[in-house]
């Protein structure tokens, strides 16, 4: 059924994860100045300013981004296989691994030495890690599930 608690535990981690396209991951402030780390790209705050970097640079952020919104959405809907459920949240769990790997590894350190400063880390880089924890929290609930079939299975 979609009105389990794990469905708005996938449903919360859906959401978190749209969020990362409109909360900056760092900030970076240069002595001329200011430029915003998007998942879609770097954001500088001058008029006419020339772009840092071409969308391609940014397209496996935007990827894992789209995938950690639709793999949830898509779990919610395969409220009747329970295990076809879990395995999407496991993944889910992984590709947020990835992103923040890839983030705090490699977009924020190529960005450093691009722009020259350091990173002043915005509420987005915490973002992957709250959809990590709705993610556990989704499996757990469809684990107590399973378990619960299981026992029911065992009466009949």
């Amino acid at each position: 059924m979609i009105q389990r608690i794990q469905s708005i535990f996938m449903a919360a981690a859906s959401l978190s994860a749209l969020m990362l396209l409109i909360f900056p991951i760092a900030w970076y402030y240069g002595s001329s100045n200011t430029i915003a780390f998007y998942v879609f790209g770097f954001v500088e705050h001058l008029p006419d300013a020339p772009a840092l970097k071409s969308w391609m640079f940014f397209l496996p952020l935007i990827v894992l981004t789209v995938v950690l919104i639709v793999l949830p959405l898509v779990a919610v809907f395969n409220y009747k296989r329970l295990q076809q459920q879990y395995r999407l949240m496991r993944v889910n769990m992984f590709v947020s691994i990835l992103l923040v790997a890839a983030l705090l590894l490699y977009y924020t350190t190529n960005a450093a030495t691009l722009t020259s400063t350091e990173p002043s880390y915005a509420t987005g880089v915490f973002i992957p890690l709250i959809i990590l924890v709705f993610s556990f929290l989704a499996m757990r609930g469809i684990k107590k599930d399973v378990k619960l079939l299981r026992s029911v299975d065992r009466l009949r």
